[in-house]
């Protein structure tokens, strides 16, 4: 008996006709009755009752696919479960809670470990992302907050400062720090929705407004020409301080600072260790360039 005999017969009784069956199976009728005669030699019974036109499984075969298709699931479950295995024993599976800090792992690997095959996940749910980990299915996570156990191993990546951007003639301009009290009453401008920061400044400022944009030409636009006021973080400064001529205000808040931390399996920190080490090599510079994109 062969497993691909056990998918047929299963798909046989699903589509309750071997002309239908063998469409789905993409095989030839003949081929397919051919197969099911084949099984039925070897088991040395019929599977099926005709009845007037059709055939109909009888108990025999009705066995055979009850059972069959607990088979045919295991090997399934084997063959994914056999996959995942080699796939994390051969690729490189991160998690993360943010892009920047994601971007900066990426960066650090495409650096120091050119050869690895890289896979990535962004998911805003701390919850799932350390599910996955647990359940090795992420080798590392990043988070915006650490875990101490004897099984990782645990540091710092990063800290973002939010930060607001203005032009040099407006009237905040002179300060060197902000806080939310003193924006709160002013409107911002954003580019689509910047996630966690857009849930902060929303609520430590409940008398601001915010024009949201997410058309990227249009919010260059009324940003080159308008006062309104943007936001840029200590990890994105670096970056857009090459084009656009704008001054940057740290907002001193505690809500206005979030570290991130590296998680990693202890048995797969080999694979990794040198992201710790260079760190603070990283060349901001270069955020979401392309050429430090890993797919």
């Amino acid at each position: 008996m062969e497993l691909k005999q056990l998918k047929y017969l299963i798909t046989i009784a699903r589509c309750k006709t071997m002309l239908k069956a063998a469409e789905e199976l993409y095989i030839s009728q003949s081929g397919l009755t051919r197969s099911i005669q084949s099984l039925e030699e070897e088991l040395g019974m019929k599977l099926f009752d005709r009845v007037g036109n059709h055939l109909v499984l009888n108990e025999y075969g009705k066995i055979v696919v009850e059972d069959g298709e607990k088979i045919v699931n295991s090997v399934e479950n084997l063959q994914e479960k056999v996959k995942q295995c080699y796939y994390y024993n051969t690729h490189l599976c991160i998690g993360s809670c943010a892009p920047a800090p994601l971007w900066q792992v990426r960066y650090l690997m495409k650096q120091q470990y050119p050869h690895i095959p890289f896979k990535h996940e962004l998911n805003g749910n701390n919850e799932e992302l350390l599910k996955k980990f647990n359940e090795k299915e992420f080798a590392a996570l990043i988070l915006d907050y650490p875990i101490n156990r004897k099984d990782v191993i645990c540091f710092k990546l990063c800290e973002e400062v939010l930060h607001i951007s203005i032009t040099k003639d407006h009237p905040l301009s002179s300060k060197k720090e902000i806080t939310f009290n003193e924006l709160d009453g002013f409107n911002f401008l954003e580019y689509n929705d910047v996630g966690y920061w857009h849930d902060v400044c929303t609520q430590n400022m409940p008398h601001s407004h915010t024009v949201v944009q997410n058309d990227l030409d249009l919010y260059k636009i009324l940003q080159n020409q308008s006062s309104l006021i943007t936001f840029r973080t200590s990890l994105t400064i670096p970056m857009f301080h090459l084009y656009e001529d704008r001054i940057y205000i740290p907002i001193t808040n505690n809500e206005a600072k979030l570290s991130f931390y590296f998680i990693c399996h202890k048995e797969d920190y080999s694979k990794v260790e040198l992201i710790k080490e260079h760190v603070n090599e990283v060349d901001w510079t270069h955020y979401r360039r392309e050429d430090f994109e890993i797919g």
